[in-house]
């Protein structure tokens, strides 16, 4: 059975374009698979054949017509046609690699490829178009798209690659990204091929390559990560809770004077503040154990008296100095916690909380 494809667009000179090349070109040449184009201005309306409309309601760009849409559809897809349509639009579902798989076992795709500000929405739903995105980013039409979409699926398609196992080991295809690769020479620049690779003891060089696998997913796909099926526990972040004897006034305080919103308060005692990303909990101290201890060691900093270190929390920011501009001559400032560039490699400065908690603001630099 031949995959086939078949492409909607106002610019059907844009394929195969490099499908024409490398694993997709050889397939479309052997004929595994075919790219029809059906160019949309064909069936435009009135003397221009015109294949858009300004937006209901107003507002910038235009949107494809209905009907226009609707007919070259049917052109390429009857109703016995059991081929998905998509359209691909920013604001569609994430591609990924188990979508690809899916698509590459099926007897070909309908693709719509989005131009100007967007496609009536009567169509996607009367059609049955299931929108697909590649990234959270822009492009100026769909056609580049669709190129990525095709060329992840053709590679899939039964004898396209030369090793059928090349497609089970990549990234994304067990959940985790690929492990590191290397090849001879052995030594290069005084950088070495990990030895675990060359002792050619299988069941090592697995392992090491699942540990790499793993590591890399953790550091740059937590999101990844995190969808693994018997993966181990992984800690992702730390939420600072601070001690305030009085809730209503330690919201008011983290809100009216650093910026957090109240984003949760229960009547148990208990707050969740959001400033951007930075997540921050206050507890209501009302314990008699910590009240005296509160009264320990006071330093007085322009808020109320505290116990140095008791609680604390940093806080990692980017235009460090800028906040400090708009703090430094406030009450707030600890009195060592001016702006200081650490042996660390970060600059930063503390402020305190009327109820004694540091807070360090700190940018690396």
């Amino acid at each position: 059975m031949t995959f086939r494809a078949s492409i909607i667009t106002l610019y059907p000179e844009m394929f195969p374009g490099p499908l024409g090349m490398s694993l997709a070109g050889n397939a479309l040449e052997r004929g595994d698979c075919s790219i029809e184009t059906c160019h949309l201005r064909e069936f435009g309306t009135g003397k221009h054949r015109n294949v858009d409309d300004t937006p209901a309601g107003g507002g910038a760009g235009m949107v494809l017509k209905p009907d226009v849409l609707a007919n070259a559809i049917d052109s390429v897809s009857g109703a016995a046609d059991n081929r998905p349509r998509l359209l691909m639009s920013p604001r569609g579902k994430p591609l990924t690699q188990t979508m690809v798989r899916e698509f590459s076992q099926g007897e070909g795709l309908v693709i719509v490829c989005g131009r100007f500000e967007g496609v009536d929405e009567r169509v996607i739903g009367a059609r049955n178009l299931t929108e697909i995105s590649i990234g959270d980013y822009i492009l100026s039409g769909g056609e580049p798209a669709a190129l990525v979409l095709l060329d992840a699926v053709i590679r899939l398609l039964p004898g396209v690659m030369g090793n059928d196992q090349s497609g089970t080991h990549e990234s994304f295809e067990n959940g985790l990204l690929e492990h590191p690769h290397y090849t001879r020479p052995q030594i290069w620049e005084e950088r070495e091929i990990p030895p675990v690779l060359t002792s050619g003891n299988h069941g090592a060089i697995e392992k090491w390559q699942r540990e790499q696998s793993e590591r890399l997913t953790a550091e740059r796909r937590p999101d990844l990560a995190e969808k693994i099926p018997g993966s181990d526990p992984r800690a992702r972040e730390i939420i600072p809770a601070l001690p305030v004897t009085n809730l209503g006034q330690g919201v008011d305080f983290y809100r009216e004077r650093l910026g957090f919103e109240c984003i949760y308060r229960d009547e148990g005692g208990y707050a969740v503040m959001r400033w951007q990303a930075v997540e921050l909990h206050l507890w209501l101290a009302n314990d008699e154990s910590w009240r005296e201890r509160q009264k320990g060691v006071p330093v007085q900093s322009g808020a109320e008296s505290f116990i140095a270190g008791t609680h604390s929390c940093r806080i990692m920011v980017s235009g460090v100095e800028a906040l400090w501009e708009k703090y430094r001559n406030t009450d707030m400032i600890h009195p060592k916690g001016h702006l200081e560039k650490k042996p660390w490699g970060s600059t930063e400065f503390a402020i305190l909380d009327p109820w004694g908690n540091l807070i360090t603001f700190h940018e690396w630099l």
